[in-house]
């Protein structure tokens, strides 16, 4: 690997983007390249300013209080058997056996890397259900990349820009002239999009609370806060706002509370109890829905894993476009009870008041949510805790209303302890496949997102719904994290506001209000623990800034074909993974990747497909202009003789 300019009319793909996804679709070029160019030997071209491999969120310079909400063994950037790729399969070990190889001095070094000097420690304490700190993420991520790129020459040359892509630009003989941030240019004839999640700017609501609050000297933080600097802005002992309860707000949980040197002990009947250090803020949180996301959980299913990559789509009548509402989520929600009843039959019979195959085969001749659904599970499932109530399991505060905050926070108390006891005890692994269930219907659902094979309507009825109670499902934290947030309750720490949360500024401070409660909370420092959403009208991005105003970028978006209404998703717009431009014409040396979740091993994962797809489309598209300059170069050279 070498950090040289780029060398004239050499072959070449540009990366732009060194994190998770820029590293896997190196990885597959180098793979591939072999296969699909064969003696073509291109330079890549790998641009971030961040170090390659964790790119800017798992950079490997954080607070060690920030965890990933990946288990170690769960989390790989290499193809295995389970993937249905054209590509090559190149084995590699997951987070945790990496870990472990690298305590134990078994794992070699690749030229360019070292571990950080916490992680040789952490490293030994590594297990199949650890979850890392994000340092250590970032570690394994830089090992991956460096090394790909030791494997690739000689078929494959690459080269690291520690630099920003401020503009990407044609130039007339169909190249790509890439502007770096304090770098010469670059010329490449190929370009794949690999930024990941890329920063947007605040919302409307957003914009007007911050100028309230300067108006008011109040202290906001909004959702682009870096968490590290959020919290250090918060004074002891100050009551502050928090709303959002997903993973931006365990993080600044964490940082308000052990980061100001309050620790975790556990007593003699082994529950978890915080003890003060004096310095922590008075935390009030709440959110639309209420309650924190749902704990990962510390086990693996002993009966058969439910389908992965799969989407039960139903045949429609008359050649129409399904509608995820009345089509896609009746035969979803009857998939992922069925997953969670078909484990409870198989691992914990015992726990039904029927024969588990009678149950189950039942369970096969009745439609979902239908009375005789209802009356065939109340029946066979007497504990409440082991049904499948996905609306339940969604807003488990709707249609509740408290006396006061103190009632509000015993409830929370006792939800929190069950979603703890869920996470870690193996007797509830009913929700463990509909977990599993519901990742796999998800990631296969968004293909079908993606390439427009659901209703207009779907885009604002359902679909927002549904990936939301994904993210809610299967996106939360450790289940350390979680019994942390119910010690920090139980401490008087942390303080529920409740769901339905509403923040406005009067009378010189933030006041939040709730459907849970009648009380009404008043801060002068509001903390947005909110993800910033995908929303190319908010970008941030330079380089996608200046391709979205030239019309060489654009946002998908579905036409109601009724009402004629645009329904942007946030997604940048795509044909076979190139990019389409403002008239709908495809770039054809331009290709854009989505952001995704770590692949788990064994599973298909279809952000590893998705990769490889990428890195072939990509060789052959260098390939095809290589021999199109050969030829022409021929056809000079015959000219002039």
């Amino acid at each position: 690997m070498t950090d040289a300019p780029d060398r004239a009319h050499v072959p070449s793909i540009a990366i732009i983007g060194a994190g998770p996804r820029g590293t896997s679709v190196l990885e597959r070029i180098v793979a591939n390249a072999a296969r699909c160019v064969p003696g073509l030997r291109p330079d890549i071209h790998v641009i971030d300013p961040y170090p390659p491999g964790g790119g800017r969120v798992w950079r490997r310079r954080q607070s060690a209080l920030l965890w990933s909400n990946t288990r170690a063994d769960e989390c790989t950037l290499f193809t295995d058997a389970s993937v249905t790729c054209r590509g090559p399969i190149v084995p590699g070990p997951t987070l945790a056996r990496w870990a472990r190889d690298l305590a134990r001095g078994e794992e070699p070094h690749p030229r360019g890397f070292r571990p950080g000097p916490n992680t040789p420690a952490e490293a030994a304490r590594v297990h199949d259900g650890w979850f890392a700190t994000r340092a250590l993420v970032g570690d394994y991520l830089a090992w991956v990349f460096r090394r790909t790129v030791a494997a690739a020459a000689p078929d494959v040359r690459v080269h690291v820009h520690a630099a920003a892509a401020l503009d990407v630009r044609d130039l007339p003989t169909g190249r790509q002239r890439i502007s770096l941030e304090g770098r010469d240019p670059l010329e490449v004839d190929v370009v794949v999009h690999a930024q990941g999640n890329f920063r947007v700017g605040p919302y409307p609501q957003e914009h007007a609370l911050a100028e309230q609050a300067v108006r008011h000297r109040l202290t906001y933080l909004p959702t682009t806060s870096d968490p590290e600097s959020a919290a250090s802005r918060i004074d002891p002992g100050e009551p502050v706002l928090v709303r959002g309860l997903g993973l931006a707000f365990i993080d600044t949980m964490v940082l308000l509370t052990a980061g100001r040197g309050g620790r975790f002990r556990r007593d003699v009947s082994g529950e978890l109890r915080y003890e003060p250090s004096g310095r922590e803020p008075v935390i009030h949180a709440g959110s639309r829905r209420g309650v924190p996301y749902r704990s990962k959980f510390g086990y693996t299913l002993r009966g058969p894993l439910p389908g992965v990559g799969r989407c039960p789509v139903p045949e429609v009548s008359g050649g129409r476009v399904p509608d995820f509402v009345t089509d896609l989520w009746p035969s979803i929600a009857r998939e992922l009870a069925w997953a969670g009843y078909r484990e409870l039959a198989c691992s914990h019979p015992g726990r039904l008041a029927t024969d588990p195959g009678a149950f189950l085969a039942a369970l096969e001749g009745v439609a979902w949510n239908t009375p005789e659904y209802r009356e065939l599970v109340e029946a066979a499932v007497p504990d409440e805790r082991d049904r499948i109530d996905l609306e339940g399991l969604d807003r488990p505060l709707t249609g509740r209303r408290f006396a006061d905050t103190d009632a509000l926070r015993r409830w929370m108390i006792d939800y929190l302890a069950a979603d703890v006891e869920r996470g870690r005890d193996s007797r509830h692994s009913a929700h463990l496949a509909v977990y599993h269930a519901l990742s796999g219907i998800a990631e296969a659902l968004w293909p079908m997102v993606r390439d427009g094979k659901l209703s207009p309507r779907s885009a604002t009825h359902g679909l927002p719904e549904f990936f939301d109670f994904c993210r809610f499902r299967t996106s939360g934290p450790p289940g350390p994290r979680l019994e942390q947030l119910l010690a920090l309750t139980r401490a008087g720490i942390v303080h529920p506001i409740g769901a339905g949360l509403e923040v406005t500024v009067r009378d010189g401070v933030f006041q939040a209000r709730s459907t849970s409660v009648d009380t009404v909370l008043r801060t002068r420092a509001l903390i947005e623990a909110r993800l910033p959403g995908r929303d190319l009208g908010r970008v941030h991005d330079s380089l996608l800034v200046r391709l979205i105003e030239r019309g060489e970028l654009r946002e998908q978006t579905r036409v109601d074909p009724v009402r004629g209404t645009r329904h942007p998703n946030g997604m940048v717009d795509t044909i076979e993974n190139r990019v389409k431009r403002r008239d709908g014409s495809v770039h054809p040396a331009r290709f854009f990747l989505d952001p995704g979740d770590f692949p788990r091993p064994g599973s298909d994962a279809g952000f590893l497909r998705h990769s490889d797809a990428v890195a072939r489309q990509a060789l052959h598209e260098l390939g095809r202009r290589a021999d199109t300059a050969r030829a022409s170069a021929a056809a000079g050279v015959s000219a002039v003789g």
